[in-house]
């Protein structure tokens, strides 16, 4: 499945001090997991059983 980059907006300084506690890479991995439980939360199973098999809505 392709794969698309979300730009956000956050407070300089507190990411400045949460990379002092994490570096990028688990940042990226803990974003990418509080995202993919926001989809499984809100999308259907049924909807979300479609587009894993198709790769579409």
């Amino acid at each position: 499945m392709k794969t698309t980059l979300i730009p956000i907006y956050y407070e300089l300084e507190k990411l400045k001090t949460l990379r002092q506690y994490r570096n990028d890479t688990e940042l990226k991995a803990e974003l990418e997991a509080v995202l993919q439980a926001l989809y499984e939360k809100n999308v259907p199973a049924e909807v979300r059983g479609r587009i894993e098999s198709t790769g579409s809505i």
